[in-house]
């Protein structure tokens, strides 16, 4: 099937400024050869962890659901394009759920010193863009945060962060030509593999700022 691009929409809202990122990344993968698929978290049927503390039999999880698409994704996928609106200066409970969901992504070992480590069952490393939209919040810090944690233990390297604000108040994110081809540019360099020069940040380095003047 050759490289495939998996975007995740972590928004309930469709055609809105996440999707249409998501979507303009994911175009910009297609176009440099890419298969591409997009998921939208909020269709599928997902469990909060339940905390159940046992490594499941087969698989990632005791519980099967529509976590399934998403471990699937994480399995098979060559990059992938994650989106989430700004909650409470966060992330959505979408995508939260899919994080909490991925505990089972890791699994306890005793290494050769008797310590006790996290080994990650997703051997790869693939590449990953995150869009974070927000309208009144300004400090993506927690969002970012969950979503590094989560694509450490998936196998999944930020190679650049899209963080869109005044998106609602002031010009909509997906009537932004200048953010559009921002995302279907960095959608292109995850499969042509050229590298994403981010703005110069003391605290963010890897963050590219896009605000609304």
């Amino acid at each position: 099937m050759g490289f495939v691009v998996v975007g995740l929409v972590g928004s309930p809202r469709k055609g809105m400024n996440t999707d249409t990122l998501v979507t303009r990344a994911l175009e910009g993968a297609s176009s440099a050869g890419a298969a591409v698929e997009k998921v939208y978290l909020n269709d599928l049927s997902i469990r909060p962890c339940q905390a159940c503390g046992s490594p499941p039999s087969k698989g990632f999880c005791a519980y099967s659901d529509g976590m399934d698409t998403v471990y699937r994704a994480l399995d098979t996928a060559d990059a992938f394009v994650i989106g989430s609106p700004a909650y409470f200066d966060g992330i959505s409970a979408q995508l939260k759920l899919v994080i909490d969901r991925s505990n089972c992504l890791t699994e306890m070992t005793t290494d050769a010193d008797g310590r006790v480590v996290f080994r990650r069952k997703i051997s790869r490393t693939r590449p990953g863009l995150f869009f974070w939209v927000a309208d009144l919040s300004r400090d993506p810090g927690h969002a970012l945060s969950s979503v590094r944690l989560w694509c450490r233990d998936a196998g999944i390297r930020l190679v650049d962060t899209v963080i869109a604000t005044d998106s609602d108040r002031g010009i909509p994110a997906r009537q932004r030509p200048d953010l559009l081809e921002t995302a279907f540019n960095a959608g292109k360099s995850l499969v042509s593999g050229a590298s994403v020069v981010a703005r110069p940040s003391t605290t963010r380095a890897n963050d590219r700022y896009l605000r609304d003047s």
